[in-house]
């Protein structure tokens, strides 16, 4: 085996040893699978794949043909094996192929989020297993045998032993890390030996120390050190301690808290004139808390489930989709909320500041705190929201459309519920041509009732005397409204939250219990959660499109049907807080219910793409740190050095400034050109392109070694003063993004190809 360079073919045994290191990877699925049997197809995939990579790189083949040829020998293997009927002449898939692995897939999807580990080795599971390990062993052959490196290789095969690590159960967990230890550590002797014997400076006089020396006795070490761990590790002090992260929790997360809805009635009855928070804002809003899915018909509330995810920035919520939105900054500081939520205008989509970790649900809008606080009181944040402005163009134009999972979630009406429901809501939105002009017809019914919340006893249907007696307060109007919503075929939820409160200041608001407040969003395709406002007396700011003016209640218009603040004899009729407890799960990983086995229910396909992007970048940034250590491994030259000097220098002012030289331009033009950007060093450049432009035409005989030497020293010095500028100008997200685009892999490229072509000038 010649030094670098696809010369001559590596030897067949350290072939061999990298074609070993995803399977012993893959061994670690024997904790996700319930039969051993399982293994065969898995494993079976990683030694396929790798013999096709070792046949296409032998035949000489360029890595994008043999990408595209291992791809479709993929495809076969797995239309072979789960849908045989469906290939032409036993080998060449169709178009019934292509509608198969569309089934697998929505069968693995299904499977994903219902199962959890270890689970039968059905179809879809297998399938994406092979898939996986297949490309895990492309990957390995390429960075160990024509890349050659020597530490990358094992990260393929690492993700899929950590991805095994997580998911599967607590069995057989010493025996699949020794499978992959020792693969590893056999990979890392044979890729030293290899690497000893191109280079020929083995003594090879002396057995003790040729290839066969290093090989045994690393073996042996190995061997050793394996051992005693398995035998010794588990009888040290402490190993059977509690570890300091229970990352494989068994336990139940779900935390359980009352559902804001359940405590409206007490807020605006006992807790009127109790400050629950103040808001700075450069404008008023409804400050939200949650919106509630499911309504409970045997207890009359609306709650809600849901998985909170940590979050101390962007949140990922859905975007506002409005022609046109604006932004409200917040400043909250709470004091008597006695709740984990998190208020903020919908909907909210910038952290900035938190004085304790917040935890955020996507699909409700929601902020919390986490699980280590009890109640967000004392808690002070800064937030921005989008906030959509609606046009009734916009919302008349909405489609009808209602994608599956929206459906499924907000559509469905509990048994129990009164059919009056739907067949008033017919009745009420008779001549509605739009969604838009269905709710408009229901929010303007509801405002004809009266707002109290001294109410009577409410019967056996807590609805039906709503709709009788024509009074109630906003849980009435808004959760009445939305079953209404719902049976016309709208998606439709409760939102539970604040209206703006008393200005105090400029621009300064405080929300007492007065304040408490529950509303309608209704969906509307390409316009997402639309709020309405069915409750009399109030009005939302900003919300032209209900035809609402903006009230409250508040000191200067308090409502007339409104109890006195601190009347005693005055109780709201609602449920009791102590039967109506929903479920919230604000931790980290969705509540399951323990096993024998163990293990996490996280979906694959969650870890399928994190792995695949964790292979992505991996292979960006090994790529760059590659094609800087060849250039310096391969500049023996003078000229060579100081090439490689300006090619690095190049690379940085790509990266970070953005900034290429044209293939028409020559090294001091282009230096002239990006002299004018006040971020680069101009002097450093210059100095670097003169002395790559000297190299290249000026001979060792005339420049001397002194001269040499100092060239050389001056071309790096200017280099290093570049990529030290670049580092202080540019921020490390923008050098991220940058550096994972995958088109300067092409200009990488295009370097060294340059750099080998050079002059040598021989010193």
């Amino acid at each position: 085996m010649t030094a670098r360079g696809d010369v001559t073919h590596p030897p067949i045994w350290l072939e061999a040893v990298a074609a070993l290191i995803v399977p012993a990877a893959a061994f670690g699925f024997v904790r996700i699978f319930l039969e051993t049997s399982a293994l065969g197809p898995v494993v079976g995939a990683a030694l396929l794949s790798s013999a096709t990579a070792v046949a296409t790189r032998r035949a000489r083949v360029p890595l994008l043909p043999s990408i595209l040829i291992s791809l479709v020998a993929l495809v076969i293997l797995l239309a072979a094996r789960f849908a045989p009927e469906t290939m032409r002449l036993g080998v060449i898939p169709s178009r019934t192929t292509i509608d198969a692995f569309r089934g697998l897939g929505e069968l693995g999807i299904e499977q994903f989020r219902e199962l959890r580990a270890p689970v039968e080795s059905t179809a879809p599971f297998i399938a994406a297993s092979m898939g996986a390990t297949w490309l895990m062993a492309f990957l390995t052959d390429w960075g160990a045998m024509r890349l050659r490196l020597a530490f990358e290789p094992v990260l393929p095969g690492a993700l899929l032993f950590i991805f095994a690590s997580v998911l599967g159960s607590g069995e057989r967990k010493i025996l699949t890390t020794l499978i992959f230890v020792a693969a590893v550590v056999a990979w890392a002797i044979a890729q030293r030996t290899a690497n000893l014997i191109e280079r020929g400076v083995w003594l090879t006089t002396d057995r003790t120390r040729g290839p066969s020396g290093l090989a045994r006795a690393g073996l042996g070490l190995a061997a050793i050190a394996m051992v005693a761990g398995v035998v010794i590790g588990p009888r040290l002090p402490g190993a059977e301690a509690e570890e300091l992260y229970a990352w494989r929790d068994r336990t139940d997360p779900t935390r359980v808290v009352v559902s804001p809805y359940a405590n409206i009635g007490s807020r605006l009855v006992s807790q009127t004139s109790v400050t629950m928070f103040t808001v700075e804002s450069n404008r008023p809003a409804y400050w939200r808390l949650a919106g509630l899915d499911t309504f409970n018909a045997e207890d009359g509330i609306w709650q809600t489930k849901g998985e909170f995810q940590p979050e101390d920035g962007g949140l990922p919520g859905t975007a506002a989709r409005a022609g046109t939105t604006v932004t409200v900054e917040q400043r909250f500081e709470i004091e008597a909320l006695s709740a984990i939520w998190l208020p903020a205008a919908f909907a909210p989509s910038n952290l900035t500041e938190s004085t304790v970790p917040a935890t955020w649900n996507a699909d409700s809008a929601a902020l919390t705190v986490n699980n280590d606080f009890n109640d967000s009181d004392g808690v002070a944040y800064s937030i921005e929201s989008v906030l959509p402005l609606y046009t009734p163009d916009e919302l008349n134009g909405a489609s009808e459309f209602v994608p599956v999972d929206i459906a499924e979630r907000y559509l469905s009406l509990p048994g129990g519920v009164t059919p009056r429901i739907a067949s008033e809501a017919q009745t009420i939105t008779q001549g509605a041509t739009t969604r838009y002009e269905q709710m408009l017809a229901l929010q303007a019914y509801f405002r004809d009732f009266d707002y109290s919340v001294q109410l009577g006893a409410r019967g056996d249907d807590p609805i039906e005397t709503f709709l009788d007696e024509r009074v109630g307060f906003c849980q009435q109007f808004s959760g009445t409204f939305a079953l209404m919503a719902r049976s016309l075929g709208a998606p439709a939820r409760v939102a539970v939250g604040f209206t703006w409160g008393d200005q105090i200041a400029d621009g300064v608001y405080e929300v007492t219990g007065r304040h408490t407040h529950a509303w309608p969003e209704v969906w509307f395709d390409g316009l997402g959660w639309v709020a309405f406002e069915p409750t009399p007396g109030r009005g939302a700011p900003d919300a032209e499109y209900t035809n609402v003016t903006p009230t409250q209640d508040s000191l200067t218009s308090a409502d007339p049907d409104a109890p006195a603040p601190d009347n005693p004899n005055v109780t709201p009729n609602q449920p009791s807080l102590e039967d109506l407890l929903p479920e919230i799960d604000t931790g980290l990983d969705a509540p399951v219910a323990p096993t024998d086995g163990g293990g996490i229910s996280i979906p694959w396909p969650v870890f399928a793409v994190l792995g695949v992007i964790a292979a992505y970048a991996g292979i960006m940034f090994g790529w760059r740190e590659l094609i800087k250590r060849r250039r310096r491994s391969r500049a023996q030259t003078a000229q060579q050095q100081i090439e490689a000097s300006w090619a690095e220098a190049l690379d940085e002012l790509d990266l970070g400034f953005d900034l290429v030289r044209s293939p028409s331009e020559t090294r001091r033009e282009f230096a002239r050109r990006a002299s004018q950007d006040r971020r680069v060093p101009e002097e450093s450049l210059f100095t670097l392109s003169r002395a790559v432009t000297e190299a290249r035409y000026r001979s060792a005989t005339e420049a001397g070694d002194a001269g040499i030497a100092a060239a050389i020293a001056e071309a790096e010095q200017a280099r290093d003063e570049i990529t030290k500028r670049v580092a202080e100008r540019v921020s490390w997200h923008v050098r991220l993004g940058r550096q994972l685009d995958p088109r300067r892999l092409i200009t990488s490229r295009e370097r060294i190809a340059i750099d080998s072509s050079s002059i040598n000038i021989a010193t």
